[in-house]
C-alpha cells in the first residue's frame, strides 16, 4: 500500500470532527502565516530541548513503539 493510500485509507475511517481538524492544519502549512516549518533562531531550539528535557524528567512521555502501537490500533493499520 503506497503513501498516498494508506492516507485515504485512514482519512475514510476517522471522525468527521478529525478529518476537519487535519484539513485546518493542512492549510495553515500552505497559508504562509503560521507556518509550522518557519525558521527558528538557536535560542528557541536551545528552548525547545530544555522544554523536552523536562518533559521527560517529569514523566511526561511515551515509547515511540507504544505510540505507533496505539494509532494502529485506534485507525485499524
Amino acid at each position: 500500500m503506497s503513501t498516498l493510500e494508506s492516507t485515504i485509507s485512514m482519512l475514510r475511517i476517522m471522525p468527521e470532527a478529525d478529518v476537519q481538524v487535519i484539513f485546518e492544519m493542512t492549510k495553515k502549512l500552505f497559508d504562509g502565516k503560521a507556518s509550522s516549518f518557519a525558521p527558528v533562531g538557536k535560542q528557541q531550539i536551545l528552548d525547545d530541548v530544555d522544554a523536552s528535557a523536562m518533559q521527560i524528567e517529569q514523566g511526561k512521555t511515551i515509547k515511540a513503539s507504544d505510540a505507533i502501537q496505539e494509532l494502529r490500533t485506534t485507525y485499524g493499520l
